[in-house]
């Protein structure tokens, strides 16, 4: 993928949904995002290199907190979606846009 396509009108999409705390996450949700810091790593994305060193290491704490999660239950609770959306977003730092929600209108 493309640097502009990572910000692609689906992918943002995706973002908003995430982001969303409406939407009930799911384990496809989970893995999408993996993917998603996956590609940005793997293309170098220039966002990525300009991240602090103890930033990215809070974004890579976050990233093994998410495979872990996904390791550790074969689903997810009601309660537990604020904490997973939380260490989804810190996964994503600095590698989606500040306001990712498109316009509706």
């Amino acid at each position: 993928m493309h640097h502009s396509e990572s910000h692609s009108i689906p992918n943002l999409r995706r973002l908003e949904e995430i982001c969303d705390v409406r939407h009930m996450l799911c384990r496809d949700d989970m893995m999408w995002v993996l993917h998603y810091v996956q590609q940005k790593v793997a293309q170098g994305d220039p966002a990525l290199l300009e991240l602090p060193k103890p930033r990215l290491l809070r974004n890579f704490q976050y990233f093994g907190e998410v495979s872990i999660l996904l390791l550790k239950r074969p689903g997810t609770s009601y309660l537990e979606q604020d904490n997973i959306r939380s260490c989804l977003m810190e996964a994503m730092h600095g590698l989606i846009p500040v306001n990712p929600i498109l316009s509706s209108s």
